[in-house]
Formats: structure tokens, C-alpha cells, sequence
């Protein structure tokens, strides 16, 4: 069935662990970098606190713990997290398919992304997603404010001319949950059984499987 009165008229994808399946490879790079300062945590615990977060995150643990990184981290973890994507990176499993559904029932899509410009145009490219979102995709870099905040939601429908009442976002962290309820938009909370799901969706409506996101969104007939 469909949780939507009408379909909507713009839908935001978040990039990593919605639309490219990157979020295991950073917290795999990130966690063997903060192993390697001395940081007591296990992977879980890594990715719990980390997913969807920034590099100020981060940096507040390591000056919280006490933990001598060196001040280039931040340029070891693109440049080996990089490096990975660039050999693992894959789409998220049937989401080329939520992609053409939409794209054939004419609703326009874009990229709200926390992650680096160059990094998230990467990630598309690589997993073949890039031209169905070529000149829409917005990063935290264009509105100068990260998720939670949601500035950059908010600048995604303007730029679309579509009020947020009539926006969905399409979101795998607790971060951007909270960002698009701030900006007032519907959000769907993707949580595949594989992944530890955040535990709170700050209201996002839950669902396990891309084959079953068209119908939420009211692309297919209940």
C-alpha cells in the first residue's frame, strides 16, 4: 500500500547507503584508522556513532578520547576510503529500478548528500547512476550547513520549485531522518536487515527492500 495521499512531486536521495551501497567501505576504512590511534571500538560501535556523520564528528571524538591522530587523517580516510570505492563501490540493490519507475512516471529526482562533491559524483559515476541525476546533485558544500540541518533539503526544492510539503526524502542515517523532518518533508527510512538501523527515524517511515519503495511512494498499484 501507499503512505502517500498523492505521489510526490520531487524525490531526494540521499547518496551513500541509498543510492551506492558505500556506507560498510567508510566505516571499515574509518574504523581501521581509529583502531590504529588507539580507539576501543568495535565495528558496530563505529558504525553507530559515525554513519551520516561529518569529519567534525570525528575530530570531537579523537579530542574527547585523547587519542593522538595526526592532523591529516581526515586526507588519509578520502584517500583510502577513495581508493576503495573505486574497486568495491556497487549500487544499493534494485534501486536502478525506484530510479526508472520515476523517472517514467515523470517525478523528478535529485542528490542531498553530506558527502564530499568530488566523492559523491564518484560514487555515481562508478555505479553507472550519475546521468539520471547529472546537474541535481546538491551537497552540504552548496548551502554551507550539514545534516541534521535542513538547509540543504530545503535548497534542493527550491532549486526544483517544489514546495517541501510536496518533497520525499529517501534516507539511510538518523542525520538526514532529522534533516528532512526539519525541513517539513515525508521521508522514507531505508533499513535493510544487513545494517543496524538507526534507533530513532525522527518519525520516517521504515522499509526494508527498494522492490517495495514504488508502492510506498504510489508508483504501483496496492
Amino acid at each position: 500500500m501507499s503512505f502517500l495521499s498523492a505521489p510526490p512531486k520531487l524525490v531526494i536521495f540521499d547518496c551513500d547507503g541509498v543510492l551506492v551501497d558505500s556506507e560498510p567501505l567508510y566505516i571499515r576504512t574509518l574504523h581501521r584508522l581509529l583502531q590504529s590511534y588507539g580507539a576501543p571500538l568495535t565495528f558496530q560501535q563505529c558504525w553507530e556513532m559515525f554513519v551520516g556523520k561529518t569529519s567534525r564528528e570525528v575530530d570531537a571524538y579523537l579530542k574527547e578520547q585523547g587519542l593522538n591522530a595526526p592532523s591529516h587523517w581526515n586526507k588519509d580516510f578520502h584517500e583510502q576510503s577513495n581508493a576503495l570505492l573505486e574497486k568495491e563501490v556497487q549500487p544499493v540493490t534494485g534501486i536502478q529500478q525506484v530510479i526508472k519507475q520515476l523517472a517514467n512516471a515523470k517525478i523528478p529526482i535529485c542528490v542531498g548528500s553530506n558527502g564530499h562533491p568530488f566523492t559523491v559524483r564518484m560514487s555515481l559515476e562508478i555505479t553507472g547512476l550519475l546521468p539520471w541525476f547529472d546537474g541535481n546533485v546538491f551537497t552540504a558544500t552548496d548551502v554551507g550547513a550539514s545534516k541534521p540541518a535542513p538547509d540543504l533539503f530545503l535548497h534542493a526544492a527550491k532549486r526544483a520549485g517544489i514546495n517541501p510539503e510536496h518533497c520525499v526524502v529517501i534516507e539511510d542515517s538518523a542525520t538526514g531522518m532529522k534533516a528532512a523532518a526539519s525541513a517539513g518533508m515525508r521521508c522514507f527510512a531505508y533499513t535493510p536487515e544487513s545494517i543496524p538501523a538507526p534507533s530513532n527515524l525522527f518519525g520516517a517511515h521504515p522499509f526494508q527492500s527498494m522492490t517495495t519503495l514504488p508502492n510506498l511512494l504510489g508508483l504501483v498499484p496496492a
